[in-house]
């Protein structure tokens, strides 16, 4: 039916507008066409008919019709939303910033258009552009959640999390209904290590969406690290459930499960995962140390060497079989992978600059005790009574710290011409052709510790002793059989035990000495018991380099 009036034509776009959103598209068509039958311009008919187009699948169909709309009104703002929407589905990144832009221009006081064209930046991984505009949408619209929300994002993006955190706060305050803004500042939170923080608002999140799987996912995560892993399990369950293919949410589980002595139910969700992802090998390794924890140790062995068969990174797998064959009295074979010989112990040179290495180590001290990050945290699952940083290496390191990366990778080149590639030995059979380097920083408070572990991303680790207490520099002159924060090796990790008393190998540390180990090597810290002076040490990964 062609419509004869103004009211005939706004009948039917209600008409069509119902059809639409009730699915009904070829009513909505219909209708759209009869009014540009009488109307040829008519722009909501034009943007009526695109939308429908759209979602028949003829994206070219619809963009046309939007970009006719919008030639016929151009402060049709929702029409400008939608076809960017369009032009980003299809590829046309500058095509849909220049569509938000140009509308704009023409409104610059919607705050909505400052909204999108922000967002639509931070897609196409412009935030600070993205920031920009959306300080403009809340100078518009400052009562508007949405915005603070997006912000966040963009100030995350950007590496400010103090003003991702503001952004999220104020969007929260001003009521969002939004399980993301609690989910995103719940990131703040966990990167700034306020883990109960973080979990309280993971847990929102998930209470708003119970379908949030990385919000289960991140709630599992954060009470396995604080090794609370009775409470990691349910969430992580849920998490999996949401997506079976979440290959770090089950490798936490699993870990998990073994943690709890759950080995079976470990040993049921490895198999079903490596049934859809035959390349997970690596939870072959988790399996081995499942089922230590187990008490089973002929069952770890058999995972373990599932894992290093089929090429997976062979650190966990190592340090379980070790453990296992020690644990069932086969201390030849666990000599073997356990070759003390491949502890490296160096007393370094004062780097260029220095006139000593005293001096060298006063500066590396002092870089370590003003890092930002250096605080307790329950994360530092192995150590005791002693604060950590975060990341050291993180692109920004500088002075003392530069000239400790540039040692920690001199040694390692040396490592690798005194103990060259070995089929015969599964840590040197296929040594890696490049590293990439993580360090951070520990200080021990009176009767501080390491507990028994090992570095499982790692090939090689270490550690360097900066600042040792009296009692150590003492014994390091041989003045006292003082063993008091030595380094020793051999042991197994602190979560399995040692059912029989394993060969050891410990380390006396002098400060400047760089020691340099395999990293499924199972070391702890003999703690100071003796002294109130801080012990500092910097510990060290070196991971293959990717690719």
């Amino acid at each position: 039916m062609k419509p004869k009036t103004a009211d005939d034509v706004a009948r039917l776009m209600e008409r069509a507008g119902q059809a639409f959103r009730a699915g009904n598209l070829s009513r909505a068509r219909k209708d759209a066409e009869d009014v540009l039958k009488a109307v040829p311009d008519h722009p909501e008919a034009l943007y009526c008919l695109g939308l429908v187009r759209h979602n028949q699948g003829k994206t070219v169909q619809a963009i046309a019709l939007l970009r006719r709309a919008l030639a016929a009104h151009p402060e049709f703002s929702p029409c400008a939303v939608t076809l960017s929407k369009m032009l980003l589905d299809s590829g046309d990144n500058e095509g849909a910033i220049r569509v938000l832009s140009d509308a704009r221009a023409r409104l610059p006081d919607d705050p909505n258009l400052s909204f999108e064209l922000g967002r639509t930046r931070i897609m196409l991984g412009d935030p600070t552009g993205g920031a920009e505009d959306l300080g403009r949408a809340a100078e518009l619209a400052p009562e508007a959640p949405p915005v603070y929300g997006a912000l966040g994002i963009a100030y995350q993006l950007m590496g400010d999390d103090e003003s991702a955190r503001a952004a999220y706060e104020t969007a929260l305050e001003l009521g969002s209904q939004d399980p993301e803004d609690y989910f995103n500042l719940g990131t703040v939170h966990m990167n700034a290590r306020k883990f109960d923080d973080a979990i309280a608002l993971f847990t929102r999140a998930a209470e708003m969406n119970p379908n949030h799987q990385r919000a289960f996912a991140n709630i599992g995560l954060l009470h396995g690290r604080s090794t609370d892993y009775a409470k990691a399990i349910p969430p992580l369950e849920r998490a999996v459930a949401l997506n079976p293919d979440d290959g770090g949410a089950v490798n936490e589980l699993i870990y998990a499960y073994g943690a709890e002595g759950r080995a079976a139910e470990a040993a049921a969700l490895t198999e079903t995962f490596l049934k859809a992802h035959p390349e997970a090998v690596d939870l072959h390794g988790q399996m081995a140390f499942a089922w230590m924890r187990a008490g089973e140790p002929e069952r770890a062995i058999a995972a373990a060497d599932r894992a290093l068969a089929a090429g997976s990174f062979p650190t966990p797998s190592l340090a379980m079989k070790s453990a296992a064959l020690n644990d069932l009295g086969r201390a030849d074979e666990a000599a073997k992978l356990l070759d003390f010989d491949l502890v490296m112990t160096r007393v370094q040179s004062p780097p260029a600059g220095y006139h000593s290495l005293a001096s060298f180590n006063k500066d590396l001290v002092s870089y370590l005790l003003n890092h930002p990050s250096l605080t307790y945290s329950k994360v530092n699952r192995s150590v005791e009574n002693g604060r950590g940083t975060l990341e050291l290496f993180d692109g920004t390191e500088h002075g003392p710290a530069l000239e400790l990366k540039k040692m920690i990778l001199a040694m390692a080149r040396d490592f690798m011409t005194a103990h060259p590639q070995d089929p015969d030995h599964p840590f040197l059979a296929d040594p890696p052709k490049g590293f990439d380097v993580t360090c951070w920083g520990t200080v021990y408070d009176r009767e501080g510790r390491q507990l028994v572990h090992f570095h499982p991303p790692a090939w090689l680790s270490g550690v360097y002793y900066p600042a040792l207490p009296s009692s150590m520099k003492e014994a390091a002159q041989g003045r006292t059989n003082n063993i008091e924060g030595w380094i020793e090796f051999g042991r197994a990790f602190h979560l399995i035990g040692d059912r029989r008393e394993p060969a050891v190998h410990l380390v006396r540390p002098e400060e400047g000495m760089m020691v340099m180990f395999p990293s499924y090597f199972g070391h702890q810290t003999i703690p100071v018991t003796s002294s109130d002076e801080k012990r500092v040490s910097i510990a060290f990964d070196l991971c293959p380099t990717a690719g």
